[in-house]
């Protein structure tokens, strides 16, 4: 079956080494005993170790893990930012799970689905190659990935207990792309009203009234309110979440600054403790910023939408997080409402570092390095972390914690 990739998505690896950084790579058996026959280890350099130490940790499942350096980077990251396995042994000796980053491969209802990881600043640049272009090598690497790493498929539904097929699935994302698709919709001016458009379309399918409807009612009133919401005009915008997804929105944030903080650092202990909970007493208003984390930022940062390339990173954002619905994961409203939290979050760190640099508004490089700071949530987005992040999101509202920024001349409050 052909593989359903985002049709405006580019990808050409820039080598930048930052997927080195953070994420646990996991290698399978034989990776393991490949690199351990040809003794890989002496390739691995931890100068904080002391000694020469195993660089494969097992872990669940019979599969095993690279350890991390003290600073949270790959062992076998060389100081030139080079990966020392591809450097003495060529590029697909990697490991699978780096070859395949930053994409992911989901299946539901037999439809095999690739997303890809807004922790990659070249994916949120959106440089390099169309994803189109490179159907064939990414279905060489998803059936690699799918042998090694089996996986039930997933899903499908629109919200929870409510079952939908994936000719639905396509119809909203039909409709959702077609809003954002709308003329104007990539303007300073034209791209807050169609994220408004977007909650209230999902809004309204969330309805209870339209939730009682058959399976083919809802089909149908998916494809004729789709139609009218990209073709509708916007009505007064709320601008701004309710208070109770703006208050969980913190509880969101510190959660994206933990994983963050964590991935960075391999180290934990009592220290660790003592400055989560200094982080989200400040998150709450109870104690000031702490090291990297200012709240105040978002009073005195704007995000600049007259420039085109902070407008056209932020579209972007939004196509992709449309085009990746489906994934079977989550029902469509919760990957919707987690995929946009995570993209305010981004923009509120970027917010704090272009605030510690002394500027009034976030450029696209300080935007870049927020969303791929916040994205690398995802990389821990399983079990409870899981089942709670739908809910710290705050459901279809969170599109309003992106909009709110977007806004000319305001950020939210």
């Amino acid at each position: 079956m052909k593989l359903e990739v985002s049709s405006g998505q580019r990808f050409t690896c820039q080598q930048c080494g930052m997927c080195c950084r953070g994420a646990w790579v996991v290698v399978t058996p034989a990776e393991v005993e490949r690199y351990r026959t040809l003794d890989a280890a002496r390739w691995y350099t931890d100068a904080d170790a002391g000694a020469a130490v195993d660089p494969f940790e097992p872990v669940a499942h019979g599969h095993f893990r690279i350890r991390k350096r003290a600073d949270g980077a790959c062992g076998f990251l060389s100081a030139d930012n080079r990966c020392r396995i591809h450097e003495e042994l060529g590029s697909e000796a990697k490991p699978l799970a780096c070859r395949v980053f930053p994409f992911r491969f989901h299946a539901a209802e037999g439809r095999p689905l690739v997303t890809t990881s807004a922790s990659c600043p070249t994916i949120v640049r959106n440089e390099g190659e169309p994803l189109t272009a490179q159907a064939r090598a990414i279905a060489a690497l998803r059936a690699e990935w799918v042998r090694a790493f089996p996986e039930p498929d997933g899903v499908l539904a629109f919200a929870r207990g409510r079952p939908i097929d994936g000719a639905t699935v396509a119809a909203i994302k039909d409709g959702l792309r077609g809003i954002l698709d709308r003329a104007g919709a990539g303007t300073e001016a034209g791209l807050a009203p169609a994220v408004e458009r977007m909650a209230r379309w999902l809004e309204d399918l969330s309805r209870h009234r339209v939730a009682r409807l058959a399976p083919s009612a809802f089909a149908e009133y998916v494809a004729l309110t789709g139609r009218h919401a990209a073709a509708s005009e916007t009505g007064p915008l709320r601008g701004r979440a309710s208070a109770v997804t703006r208050m969980l929105s913190r509880g969101f944030l510190f959660t994206v600054v933990a994983v963050r903080d964590q991935a960075a650092s391999a180290s934990g202990g009592a220290g660790r403790q003592l400055r989560r909970i200094r982080q989200l007493a400040h998150l709450h208003g109870l104690a000031p910023a702490i090291g990297t984390l200012d709240r105040g930022a978002r009073h005195t940062v704007a995000l600049d939408m007259s420039n085109d390339e902070v407008r056209r990173i932020v579209r972007d954002r939004l196509r992709s997080i449309v085009d990746a619905l489906g994934t079977g994961r989550r029902p469509l409203v919760d990957e919707i409402a987690v995929e946009c939290a995570t993209l305010a979050a981004g923009i509120e760190l970027a917010a704090m570092a272009a605030r510690r640099a002394g500027a009034a508004c976030i450029d696209s490089a300080t935007l870049t390095t927020g969303i791929t700071a916040a994205a690398q949530l995802a990389h821990a987005d399983s079990g409870a972390l899981a089942a709670l992040l739908p809910t710290l999101a705050g459901g279809v509202d969170a599109l309003r914690l992106v909009s709110a920024w977007l806004l000319a001349g305001r950020t939210p409050t």
